[in-house]
């Protein structure tokens, strides 16, 4: 009687082949450059991106706060006239007579009866840039600020009714005061600019607002 009869033996296991230290050690280092590379990538990329965004928003923060101030001076006039200027300081202002249609390049703006206090909104062409600049007049002398720039429109004020059509330079409590800012701005502040004037380097940018007085006579 056999008490193993069926007494195997299992197969010899072949040679299992594998990476040498050296080749362990040069894969670790071509997925180290990949990894390094494609991180500089999206921090290149990111900063491209941070840039056009900040730029853009600069760009409309600014505007928006010009728009706000002159809002604010609108709505606590007590008469306006829609004119035009053609000289900084706005000591050229003339306004558009009361059967012309009410649309120029200036505000003259009265928060009181007193004809000797008032602020004037215009646009200064003298310069390349073409500022936006306010021109406040009251007792105590008179204060130029510029408020934005590279201003591309000429018309930038006009009053019109109810349904969005330009009125005569007639104040009326019913007007409603309509103001657009057409403005050009680097697209990258830290570029620089080449040929064909650097067009392709900026942004372009539209504002408008509409507004009307709350003092009702």
């Amino acid at each position: 009687m056999k008490l193993f009869p069926n007494n195997q033996t299992s197969p010899r296991p072949k040679n299992i082949s594998a990476f040498t230290l050296v080749e362990m050690m040069m894969s670790v280092w071509i997925y180290l450059f990949i990894f390094i590379g494609v991180m500089v990538a999206i921090q290149i990329f990111a900063l491209r991106v941070y840039t056009l965004a900040a730029t853009k928003l600069s760009a409309t923060t600014g505007g928006r706060e010009t728009l706000n101030q002159i809002r604010d001076t609108i709505r606590e006039a007590k008469t306006l006239q829609v004119g035009n200027c053609t000289t900084a300081g706005a000591t050229s202002f003339s306004a558009v007579s009361a059967t012309s249609a009410a649309q120029g390049n200036a505000l003259e703006i009265f928060p009181t009866t007193n004809s000797l206090s008032y602020t004037i909104f215009y646009l200064d062409t003298s310069t390349p840039t073409n500022y936006l600049d306010e021109y406040t007049v009251t007792s105590t002398g008179t204060n130029l600020t510029q408020l934005a720039s590279y201003i591309t429109n000429t018309i930038i004020f006009d009053a019109e009714d109810f349904q969005g059509n330009v009125v005569t330079n007639n104040p009326k409590n019913n007007q409603v005061y309509r103001m657009t800012l057409q403005f050009y701005q680097w697209e990258y502040p830290i570029a620089f600019v080449g040929t064909n004037n650097g067009l392709n380097e900026y942004d372009f940018y539209q504002l408008r607002t509409k507004v009307s007085r709350r003092a009702l006579d």
